[in-house]
């Protein structure tokens, strides 16, 4: 329902400048709001509105699409710092993982070998008391006697 107006200006519709500026109606209604922009004609039910608004929203779009990507740059940058961080942590976990495998390591094998010693002290007094009782004494009469 485009419409010109005196020849030289073209009046739109919310509808079409939303089409034009690749937007929805309701962001080109919630801009002209925001911006207290009176429409330019009335026809029926409809508000016609000049080249200037339709600059207007397309400018708007524009810097919300701007500012949104910046948003969405600084987010990222800021994920990537976080991730960054998180490696970096993940890297002293396993670093703390591998020490604490190493000293278990150590530790089962202070315990074998503790094991180990303490089996051979407790061999070698077994045997003393075996040697200490076969050199058995015989009593007199058994020497004397023989038996």
């Amino acid at each position: 329902m485009t419409e010109t107006v005196n020849g030289n200006r073209t009046l739109y519709t919310m509808l079409e400048m939303a089409k034009i500026a690749g937007t929805s109606k309701s962001t080109v209604y919630r801009t002209i709001k925001e911006k207290h922009i009176k429409p330019t004609k009335h026809k029926g039910q409809s508000n016609l509105y000049d080249e200037a608004v339709l600059k207007l929203i397309i400018s708007k779009i524009e810097e919300d699409s701007v500012s949104h990507d910046l948003v969405q740059r600084i987010g990222i940058e800021t994920l990537k710092k976080q991730l960054e961080v998180k490696d970096k942590q993940i890297e002293q976990l396993n670093e703390q993982l591998k020490m604490a495998q190493i000293n278990l390591n150590q530790s089962q094998q202070l315990a074998l070998e503790q094991s180990k010693k303490i089996k051979e002290l407790e061999t070698p007094k077994e045997d003393a008391k075996s040697v200490k009782e076969v050199p058995k004494k015989k009593s007199l009469f058994e020497r004397i006697f023989g038996i």
